[in-house]
This record gives structure tokens, C-alpha cells and sequence, in this order.
């Protein structure tokens, strides 16, 4: 019979947050991992005989209307500010909202040989009726083995096309960001967010001398982290690549970086940005999926 532990928590408990945000727990022979039903997102993951391969910052914020530091927070549905037809008196979050929705549990089930499949999902409510006016269901599932697969996906029920524009903000735990660099991207052009969005073209490997926020709007499918535990993230029907890390200056002003917890993590997202953001038709539905995975064995 297969060992498998799914169970239930809260950030109270597991992280002594003043809020009681539901976790799901999965310890299975394959891997452990922590989803919070509060943003739809996974915190921690490492398969097993492994290294954890998400950073989840240790001052990371456990509160409502608050995004959590780490692990794969869900920026949707558009990546950052806002920039459609806004209607006054309305205060539109950086990211979208999805990061600070509660999603519901809908699907838990296990393959024969061992993966652990989650399913959650996040509808109009509140707060989606006031800045995002449409009929939807987004879902992200979970497919928790030796690697990490996540599938986000976006169902139009509405009589009007909508626009989606999103990233799955992937942060990796790694021993010093001095050190790291990320192949894969050679040769494509980025726009620089620290420049005022200016575009450039990459040359050779991407490395991290000091704040870094590029968005590389129609990256490759596969990237990897070069780092003590080298790491692989690629995607499926999710061009867009974003790297991130604030540097010593910019990560001293963030209350749940700090100055020193920056060194140990780099963002390598994907998502659909810009003009390849994904517009939906009616009764549509559209999903993509990234991979993550450590290389060493």
C-alpha cells in the first residue's frame, strides 16, 4: 500500500502567523509539499532525498490583502500595475488579485505510481466584481512528484472576450544570488524594468550583480538555474520569462525581504505578458503549464 499523508494546517501553526491562513499538507514517498488555499499557492516543495527547491522568505507576511513572499504566488489576471479602463474610486492591486484570493479545494486524487494531483479553484467574488467585471473560473493544479508541474488555467463565461495577462512568480531557494547565474535566454530581447522598460537584447548567461527585473516577453521553453543544486524550469504555452531579484538596496526597504535574505533566492517566472497575453473567447478556456525540477539525482 502506498504511504501517503494529506492532511490540513494553518499558518498559525506551522509558521506562528497572527492569521490562520488553511494550508494543505502532502508528505508523500515521492516529495513534501505546502499549498495555502490564501493566494492558491504552494510554499514549499522538495522531492524527496532532495534540497528544498522554493525559498519562502522567513519574514514572509501571513495576512489578508497582503501577498506572501515565496513559493509560487499566482499574479493574474495581469502582471504588474494595472493598466486597462480603471472606474473611479477603485483601487486596483499590483498583480491582480488572485494572490490575494482564498481559492477552494476541489480535486485531491493520487496516480498509481505515486503523484499526488491538487486541484484549486478561484471564481467571481468580491473583490474580482469590482476591478475584473466577468464571469471566469481559474484553476491551478498541482502535480506534486519528483518535480513540480503546475498547470494555471482560465475559463471565459462570459458573452465578451476577456483579456488575461499572468506570470506564476517562481521563487527558487539557492545558496548566493552572487553566484547564480540562468542559461537558456541568450539572444532573446528583454524589456528592463530597473531602465524604464528599455529593451536589449541578452548576451550570454543572465547573472546578478545587482537588481535585476527583466521581462523577457517571448522567452524559451526551458531555462536553468546554474547554482550549487541546478535547477530546471520549463513551460508549456507560457512564453513569457520573468527574472527578478531586488539586490542589497532595494531588498533593505522590503519588510519581508531584508538585507541579507535576498542573497538566497532568484525569481524565474513564466507567464503570458504583454502582447502575448492570452485573449479568450467566449465559453473558452485556456491553460498552460510549467515544470520545475532539481537536476541532481
Amino acid at each position: 500500500m502506498t504511504k501517503l499523508l494529506v492532511s490540513t494546517s494553518d499558518t498559525k501553526v506551522r509558521y506562528q502567523s497572527r492569521e490562520a491562513l488553511p494550508l494543505i499538507i502532502v508528505d508523500s514517498p515521492k516529495c513534501h509539499a505546502v499549498i495555502s488555499l490564501y493566494g492558491g499557492q504552494i510554499l514549499e516543495f522538495n522531492a524527496t532525498g532532495k534540497p528544498p527547491l522554493l525559498w519562502l522568505s522567513p519574514l514572509a507576511i501571513f495576512e489578508q490583502g497582503k501577498a506572501i513572499r515565496g513559493g509560487v504566488p499566482v499574479c493574474a489576471p495581469w502582471f504588474g500595475p494595472y493598466s486597462g479602463p480603471e472606474r473611479k474610486g477603485i483601487t486596483y492591486p499590483n498583480h491582480g488579485f488572485a494572490r490575494t484570493s482564498f481559492w477552494q479545494q476541489t480535486n485531491v486524487t493520487v496516480t498509481q505510481d505515486g503523484d499526488v494531483n491538487i486541484t484549486l479553484a478561484l471564481g467571481p467574488n468580491e473583490l474580482s466584481n469590482a476591478i475584473y467585471p466577468h464571469q471566469f473560473k481559474m484553476k491551478i493544479e498541482f502535480t506534486l512528484s519528483e518535480e513540480l508541474a503546475i498547470e494555471f488555467s482560465l475559463e471565459n463565461n462570459s458573452i465578451e472576450p476577456i483579456d488575461c495577462e499572468w506570470a506564476l512568480h517562481s521563487y527558487f531557494a539557492i545558496d548566493d544570488i552572487a553566484t547564480v547565474s540562468v542559461s537558456g535566454l541568450a539572444g532573446c530581447q528583454f524589456m528592463d524594468k530597473t531602465l524604464g522598460n528599455s529593451v536589449a537584447t541578452l548576451n550570454g548567461q543572465l547573472t546578478f550583480s545587482q537588481e535585476v527585473d527583466r521581462c523577457f516577453v517571448d522567452g524559451t521553453t526551458t531555462q536553468i538555474i546554474n547554482c550549487k543544486t541546478p535547477i530546471k524550469v520549463s513551460g508549456d504555452n507560457c512564453d513569457s520569462v520573468i527574472t527578478w531579484n531586488p539586490g542589497a538596496l532595494l531588498a533593505a526597504t522590503m519588510t519581508d525581504v531584508g538585507s541579507d535574505s535576498y542573497r538566497q533566492f532568484v525569481c524565474v517566472e513564466r507567464g503570458a505578458t504583454f502582447d502575448k497575453k492570452w485573449q479568450i473567447a467566449p465559453e473558452q478556456r485556456h491553460s498552460a503549464t510549467m515544470v520545475l525540477s532539481n537536476l541532481i539525482r
